[in-house]
């Protein structure tokens, strides 16, 4: 299955507003978008008029009003008007404009059990969420509730407002740093400068796979587990498995960015380089999990629902000088995404628990929270257990984030545990026999 670039001669669409000399029904989209970006545009009114464009365009509608999108710049942009149409605006749309030589096929092949893996490089990456930002893409191919660009974030009226200015401020500190032009027209660190590519893979567990692994990882002492509990949810660069390990997200089976609060959203939405997983990406099913590397996140958020927040703005981190990227702590992040399922969906067994983290043996650090404690109702400890036993039989260290005052005593009783598991030189085996002989009245 493809997902189709505007960029494609198949994408045909009435020229509404006769920006293209031409008496054909439809024309290619490309032509009247190419018309459209290159006129001038000198504020920020222009450029909403310029969304509305293009998806009365493209979509044959347009929102009811970009509120929201008016507000962030006029608030919080203000004082960069000027700056951002005279050295960012030029460079985004060059950027965008560099499709059909950056995409030949004029489409990407989407994620699949026979197509597992794509790589886009940062060049690449960038042009699909500039063109995300224009709302210049086609509805994806399969059926899904997830959004392929960001006019989620742009209405007024979101009972969420604080989580999607904080995902705007991303956006557009993502794009200044594209154009390699700060604020005050200084030469800044470039992702164009500082090339490592984004990776997107999905990880499927075979239903009739038999896993042989090691008797003997039952028997080897669990591995180190550190409860770190926060006053608020938080997505700081330490508590995303930086450099070497990997930070679970809890994701929707429809993957993505969102106009609310959630780990997922916070996680997606601070790292552009991560948004075109919605292109990529079908719905998950149960024996998939979808990793992707290399995201640069260009902001922190606290909070979590509809306290979700900006925190604070991220120094780009390209190493000693530019184009020395190979020391960046962000060419090496990976973000595990995957959904929770009921205990009874499935059968897991000592033999194959360790499989249940995908890639495993690469990884120094699992950063995970807690697991189908919500609208699954699971036991929080029994459920960090499991995940313990996982991660051990892995040979990977856990680290486990806990936040709020609601979880401050399970965060001490968590350390009580740890406590004495290691005290006791606990292994996965004496942890799996004891929850499995566990009674629902225990």
């Amino acid at each position: 299955m493809r997902f189709i670039l505007p960029c494609s001669p198949s994408l045909l669409c009435i020229d509404r507003f006769s920006l293209l000399e031409s008496e054909a029904d439809e024309v290619p989209f490309w032509q009247i978008f190419k018309a459209a970006i290159t006129a001038r545009i000198k504020g920020w009114g222009d450029l909403v008029e310029l969304l509305e464009t293009i998806a009365v365009t493209l979509h044959s509608s347009s929102l009811r009003d970009y509120g929201t999108l008016r507000g962030f710049l006029q608030d919080e942009w203000a004082s960069k008007e000027t700056h951002f149409f005279t050295e960012v605006w030029p460079k985004l749309v060059q950027l965008a404009l560099e499709m059909p030589q950056l995409f030949p096929e004029s489409s990407l092949l989407s994620l699949s059990e026979e197509h597992r893996e794509l790589e886009l490089s940062r060049r690449q990456a960038g042009c699909l969420v500039i063109h995300q930002f224009l709302c210049s893409l086609p509805k994806q191919p399969w059926p899904t509730d997830s959004s392929q660009d960001f006019r989620i974030w742009y209405s007024s009226g979101s009972r969420h407002s604080m989580a999607t200015r904080a995902y705007l401020s991303s956006l557009f500190t993502y794009f200044q740093r594209l154009s390699g032009v700060g604020a005050e027209t200084e030469p800044v660190l470039s992702p164009l400068m500082n090339e490592w590519p984004i990776i997107f893979t999905l990880s499927i567990l075979q239903e009739s796979r038999v896993v042989q692994l090691d008797p003997s990882l039952l028997e080897h002492p669990l591995c180190r587990l550190t409860v770190v509990h926060l006053p608020t949810a938080s997505t700081e660069p330490s508590l995303l498995g930086l450099p070497d390990g990997a930070c679970v997200v809890s994701a929707n089976k429809n993957v993505g960015f969102g106009q609310t609060g959630t780990q997922e959203e916070t996680q997606v939405g601070s790292s552009p380089e991560s948004c075109p997983v919605v292109l990529l990406t079908p719905t998950l099913q149960d024996n998939q999990v979808l990793i992707v590397q290399g995201a640069e996140a260009m902001v922190t958020m606290k909070g979590y629902g509809r306290e979700a927040r900006l925190d604070s703005v991220l120094t780009a981190d390209y190493g000693f000088s530019a184009g020395d990227s190979q020391w960046s702590k962000w060419r090496r992040r990976t973000m595990l995404f995957m959904d929770a399922l009921q205990l009874d969906q499935f059968t897991v067994d000592k033999r194959t628990i360790a499989d249940h983290l995908p890639g495993h043996s690469n990884y120094t650090e699992i950063v995970t929270g807690l697991w189908g404690c919500g609208a699954f109702g699971g036991n929080p400890q029994t459920k960090t257990l499991i995940q313990w036993c996982a991660a051990s039989m892995a040979r990977t260290n856990l680290r486990l984030v806990l936040s709020g005052e609601n979880q401050v005593v399970l965060a001490s009783e968590l350390n009580e545990i740890v406590k004495m598991a290691r005290e006791g030189l606990w292994t996965a085996k004496n942890v799996l026999d004891t929850i499995g002989a566990l009674k629902p009245s225990d």
